[in-house]
């Protein structure tokens, strides 16, 4: 058994494990494999023209701009900067959706005006769908997490106590609230935050800096994962299916229902 760094071989030297030497034939092999392929080069060098271009004539503007900057200083300590962002992209979409609509010259005015409105509430509806559909699932996520960092640690028994002392907590601040006076605001226990638990446990301990960044990392993306699936299904999904195409009928009986009654005035002053 032999190995052979590609440095090695770059150099031109051949490096030795135990009494055997890669033969010739492997090391050209391992040369031409080191090699960048420059088949996908024309394309790769399109894509990163367009991305430069993207970057300079719209993100970089997108990114200075003044009422964006006042939005990032007042949510940058946010609890759901994650959402705020994926909010923030989304309602320029809408924006833009609304502004080219309302400037389509093909449509008349009241077509105009009433799709306008019907992609600003159909963005409004969806957006507050996410957000309450994302603090819906967050107790039940969070088990989920809980049960997944329970097998990154490798430890069977992390899921079901991480459930036993949430749900002590639970009852203790029901126990609270419940013999607090009426109209105060009791202070109420944290519920166990996972990377804590994560952080004392044995295992990780354990481990070295690196191997600890990755498994909290881990740990950690559970959250903005659920908010990319619960946000990714409301935009993608919920809002095709379940607002457009029911806001798009209302539109087209507006429509209709104003005229008939224009056809209607119209035959009465004759």
């Amino acid at each position: 058994m032999y190995i052979t760094p590609l440095n090695n071989i770059r150099n031109g030297s051949n490096y030795q494990f135990g009494s055997k030497i890669p033969p010739v034939a492997d090391v050209k092999i391992i040369k031409e494999s080191a090699k960048s392929s420059t088949f996908f080069k024309p394309f790769t060098d399109s894509y990163n023209k367009f991305t430069d271009f993207i970057a300079e004539k719209f993100t970089s503007r997108f990114v200075e701009w003044k009422p964006l900057n006042y939005l990032a200083d007042k949510l940058k300590n946010s609890s759901n900067l994650f959402q705020h962002c994926l909010t923030v992209g989304s309602a320029v979409t809408s924006g833009l959706y609304v502004q080219r609509t309302l400037t389509n010259k093909e449509l008349d005015p009241d077509r105009r005006n009433t799709l306008a409105v019907n992609q600003g509430l159909t963005f409004a509806v969806s957006t507050a769908g996410a957000y309450l559909l994302d603090k819906y699932v967050k107790g039940w996520w969070d088990n989920v997490t809980a049960r997944f960092a329970g097998h990154l640690l490798k430890d069977n028994r992390f899921y079901g106590k991480y459930l036993k002392d949430k749900e002590a907590i639970i009852k203790e601040n029901k126990a609270i609230l419940k013999s607090s006076a009426k109209g105060s605001k009791p202070e109420l226990k944290s519920l166990p935050k996972i990377n804590k638990l994560v952080e004392k446990h044995s295992f990780y301990k354990a481990l070295d800096t690196e191997a600890k960044k990755v498994l909290m990392s881990k740990v950690k993306g559970m959250s903005p994962l659920r908010t990319m699936i619960i946000f990714g299904f409301v935009y993608r999904y919920f809002v095709p299916v379940a607002v457009t195409k029911p806001a798009n009928k209302l539109c087209e009986l507006y429509l209709e229902h104003k005229k008939a009654k224009i056809a209607q005035n119209n035959s009465v002053e004759k």
